[in-house]
């Protein structure tokens, strides 16, 4: 005897196969149509009462028109709309209006004549007027003029002249700086801290700090690589290719490291072991030797003649007696700035030993007691990271 099954079973499902789909039409045979149609208007005999019905629609229509002249033009209604709008808006001014001949409207005609006739005269005498071009100032005048000897400190810790020159369409400054101890030459950071991470402007940093001189450095927080060592202390070591690296030693002897093809950790480390003062990230070198170096043609900044920039740069003189040329720059009529190669020859010109290009463009930034004596090519000072700074004194 079979078992009882409770339950009636599916067929086994076959995956080889898509599933029957019903045809549509199958479904549409399911349903009956239906018609619908309008009901007809059965007049009959009340043929009388649809008369008389359409009769009135057709009398309401013409009497609700009216001639066409009896319509007011756009015009003469704009002109009314203007004259109600007008009464409700404008007010009457203070004061009573003058009359043509009154005393009131001939002084004020008196005025206008005489400053018309004022005018004519000065037009005819060729004399300025608040409307004559003239009187406009030369823009030239704007820019800043030093005389020689006029930026100078001395005492006898520090000597420090400046000297504005012009070369070419270029106005650059000339600083001449002999210290006592290489501990004069110091370094300060945007919020006193290499790890700030904030900026600031060249003049705020040093006036925390009271240098006689300060210049904007390599701005050594925006490329974040390389070794930085600063007032003796290293703060940074890693691996970088595209900068020149200037070293500043124990003495205050300048050099350079422009192959950075090695592991800049062991460079760091033996920098430290020989009491290294300061280094700064950037370039290209511009003098070694007192000769200048070969620039490279494919850098960080672009160093082939052509691309004038505000320009920051440092070098070396003699021992513990160095050179800062800033040159100034995008400013028509004042100076253009210079291409690298122009800045290298500027050094030669002035007898550097060692020469090394720093941050410029709109960081490029001189300030001397207290004063940015330069003129930035922003209208303003920029944000940096670091600043170099010439201390009055030693540590």
């Amino acid at each position: 005897m079979k078992p009882l099954d409770q339950f009636k079973r599916t067929p086994a499902r076959r995956y080889d196969r898509a599933p029957k789909e019903e045809s549509r039409m199958e479904h549409v045979g399911r349903f009956k149509k239906r018609h619908f149609d309008v009901p007809r208007l059965h007049v009959g005999g009340d043929r009388a009462l649809f008369g008389a019905l359409c009769a009135a629609m057709l009398l309401t229509l013409v009497n609700g028109s009216a001639p066409l002249g009896d319509v007011p033009s756009v015009q003469e209604r704009f002109t009314s709309w203007a004259a109600e709008h007008n009464a409700k808006t404008v007010q009457q001014l203070p004061g009573a209006t003058p009359e043509p001949d009154s005393a009131l409207a001939a002084a004020v005609n008196f005025d206008a004549q005489q400053q018309l006739e004022q005018l004519e005269q000065n037009l005819a005498s060729n004399q300025p007027t608040p409307y004559d071009p003239a009187v406009t100032p030369d823009p030239a005048s704007q820019f800043k003029h030093y005389e020689p000897g006029e930026l100078s400190y001395e005492t006898d810790k520090l000597s420090v002249s400046i000297e504005q020159k012009q070369k070419d369409g270029i106005t650059y400054f000339v600083c001449d700086i002999q210290l006592s101890d290489v501990s004069q030459l110091r370094t300060a950071f945007a919020g006193d801290d290499f790890r700030s991470g904030i900026y600031e402007a060249t003049s705020d940093i040093a006036g925390r700090y009271g240098p006689v001189l300060a210049i904007n450095a390599d701005f050594c927080r925006y490329h974040r690589d390389g070794v930085i060592i600063r007032n003796g202390e290293l703060l940074r070591k890693q691996n970088i290719t595209r900068h020149h690296l200037m070293i500043i030693d124990e003495n205050g002897d300048m050099s350079a490291l422009t192959d950075r093809s090695g592991k800049q950790g062991l460079v760091a480390d033996d920098l430290v072991d020989k009491n290294t003062w300061q280094t700064f990230e950037f370039g290209p070198v511009l003098v070694e030797n007192g000769e200048a170096t070969r620039l490279p043609t494919s850098f960080y900044v672009r160093c082939q003649d052509g691309y004038y920039e505000p320009r920051t740069a440092i070098g070396q003189l003699g021992p513990l007696h160095y050179i800062v040329i800033v040159v100034d720059g995008r400013r028509d009529g004042y100076s253009t700035g210079a291409s690298i190669p122009q800045l290298q020859q500027l050094f030669l010109d002035e007898g550097a030993e060692f020469a090394f290009n720093l941050d410029g463009g709109g960081s490029t930034t001189l300030y001397f007691l207290g004063e940015v004596i330069n003129m930035p090519s922003g209208g303003k000072e920029r944000s940096v990271s670091d600043i170099i700074m010439f201390m009055p004194n030693p540590v």
